[in-house]
């Protein structure tokens, strides 16, 4: 997550130390347990409902015990397909004994459901944070994309996109974030590009901010997200640039979009996007965290997104990443985007919602899965009920901290 503030590893030192739609829509078990095949010419866009918050939200709290005896600390940034039979889940978590503990270890997991409503999380992680100090994600690997190519080589069907870092922003307090990416032949053990495919020559590492932005100061890119079309792997993903003296200048934040056939080169089209900016004149202000699909019935592109005014979370009693909810956005070639902030976003913080998993408040980072003519989003909640012992989270009391737990929840759109 591309964030002016630190990222969640930093959320749990600090706590060690110290209306989106109808929310009583109840589930149906399962779904369509096929995925239409898409016509041969572009179908008229139908009428769509809204999203609406499900009914036993949340679905998944960081506590279960792993066969190594530690626990996540942590839900964030959910990456979820459907793949015809299950909903495929990959999502960061921070790996330790306990709160207390000094080791912390930045994990990516996989989890599956058939009806979206029982998850069934991987005693494994797919991928872990580099254990050499000298490599450039040694201290964060997250934000998780995948997608899938029937054509690629059997070992590469899946490419993982995942955002890394190692050491702080020039003259900033966030991560250095850069883009890394892993491939595997099932889904559920990746492996980092080698060293010797990578174009920076370092495992993993497939993109970085200059890339996008050769001309700035400082740059960086984070929060994949990545689609598979056509025997072309499009991905957008959140960009900061700077300059000035000490970088102290911003001139670019947004959503920037890039092209590969193999996973590995990239080529940047946009950086940022332009129709994706709430000031098409103000390169500073684009979204983040950006969740895409393909609609290939009706040969359009769908986007979820965060832009939030300044002041728009004060009122969320936690302080870190928070975002007031999520916009939707559509395209017909992936780089010009209808998006109408004066409108309603999809999906918005309610706190008087009784056990919605967000009581106090949202972390940015939600995520779309398509089934047949439906929609999940999973997003992640910050919330005070059923907090394992020894949770807590960043707040704004002066106090700095409160009992609390991240949560996993979800929301559909034409989906039983």
């Amino acid at each position: 997550m591309l964030s002016l503030y630190p990222r969640w590893p930093a959320l749990l030192v600090l706590a060690a130390a110290c209306g989106g739609g109808d929310p009583g829509a109840i589930d149906a078990p399962g779904g369509d347990p096929k995925i239409d095949a898409p016509p041969n010419r572009c179908q008229p866009i139908p009428a769509t409902g809204q999203f609406n918050k499900r009914q036993g939200n949340p679905r998944l709290l960081p506590k279960q015990t792993f066969s190594d005896g530690k626990i996540d600390l942590s839900i964030a940034d959910p990456d979820v397909r459907w793949d015809g039979a299950l909903y495929q889940l990959y999502y960061g978590a921070t790996h330790a004994t306990s709160f207390n503990d000094p080791e912390k270890v930045q994990v990516i997991r996989h989890a599956t459901s058939p009806d979206k409503v029982t998850w069934t999380v991987d005693d494994q992680p797919v991928l872990t944070a580099s254990p050499d100090t000298a490599a450039w994600d040694h201290t964060h690997t997250e934000k998780p994309t995948v997608a899938f190519n029937p054509n690629a080589p059997p070992d590469r069907r899946y490419l993982m996109l995942y955002s890394g870092a190692s050491g702080t922003f020039p003259g900033r307090t966030f991560p250095a974030y850069a883009i890394g990416a892993a491939f595997s032949a099932d889904g559920v053990s990746f492996t980092r590009v080698p060293a010797a495919e990578s174009p920076f020559g370092k495992a993993g590492l497939v993109l970085t901010g200059k890339a996008a932005y050769p001309a700035a100061v400082e740059a960086m890119v984070a929060d994949p997200e990545v689609v598979f079309v056509d025997g072309t792997y499009h991905l957008w993903f959140s960009s900061f640039a700077c300059e000035g003296a000490g970088c102290a200048t911003v001139s670019d934040f947004g959503i920037a979009y890039a092209t590969s056939t193999d996973g590995v080169q990239w080529t940047v089209r946009a950086a940022p996007v332009k129709s994706l900016l709430r000031a098409s004149a103000n390169d500073t202000t684009g979204g983040q965290q950006p969740s895409v699909i393909y609609d290939a019935e009706h040969c359009r592109w769908e986007m979820w997104l965060t832009n939030d005014a300044p002041g728009e979370t004060n009122a969320q009693p936690v302080a870190f990443n928070n975002t007031a909810g999520v916009w939707h956005a559509d395209s017909t070639d992936g780089v010009v985007w209808n998006i109408f902030y004066t409108g309603a976003r999809n999906l918005t913080w309610n706190a008087t919602t009784p056990d919605a998993g967000e009581a106090l408040g949202l972390l940015t980072g939600a995520d779309v899965a398509q089934n047949s003519t439906g929609r999940l989003m999973l997003y992640v909640g910050f919330d005070d009920k059923n907090v394992p012992p020894g949770f807590s989270l960043p707040d704004r009391t002066p106090q700095g901290s409160r009992p609390g737990v991240m949560t996993l929840n979800i929301a559909t759109r034409d989906l039983p």
